[in-house]
């Protein structure tokens, strides 16, 4: 029975993800200064960085989402949802995560225009950029749980993947 439950919560997370992707894919983000000066600093980039270069157009550099997140559009996707802890990303294991931002929405399984980054980021980055996020998540409940001590349990059972490189 727990099993099932977690399932539906991870398939929740990701029809929420797809939303995400679809309404990210359909119009071009905007570069953002902060993409710019990423580019310019030598030596492996922070997650910070990779996330206002890559990430921030669409899921806002505050990491909010769009403002009415939970609505579907006309083609019945969700649009980017916050990744700040205020939505549901943190109910997906480090495994999950990575698949969706590695595959993209449709690469999991969802009808989503979120893109997959596997050929723009390595492993490396992936993992520094979902780490920047989970940074808003400390400090932050839900009925008395702590959102980011939940994920970290998640994660004990599907941990980022090995870097097989």
């Amino acid at each position: 029975m727990r099993r099932w439950a977690q399932t539906s919560v991870v398939l929740m997370v990701l029809v929420g993800w797809v939303g995400l992707i679809v309404a990210c894919g359909q119009s071009e983000p905007a570069a953002s200064p902060a993409a710019d000066q990423a580019s310019q600093v030598s030596g492996p980039r922070t997650g910070q960085q990779i996330f206002a270069a890559t990430c921030a157009a669409c899921h806002g550099a505050d990491g909010k989402g769009a403002e009415n997140w939970m609505v579907r559009d006309e083609d019945g996707r969700l649009p980017p949802p916050p990744l700040n802890g205020e939505g549901h990303t943190w109910h997906h294991s480090d495994g999950v995560l990575y698949g969706i931002v590695s595959e993209g929405g449709a690469g999991i399984g969802f009808g989503s225009n979120m893109p997959g980054f596997k050929e723009e980021l390595t492993r490396e980055e992936i993992v520094a950029v979902l780490e920047y996020v989970k940074t808003w998540w400390e400090g932050k409940a839900i009925d008395g749980f702590p959102i980011a001590e939940s994920q970290r349990e998640l994660s004990e059972a599907d941990p980022y993947p090995i870097d097989e490189g």
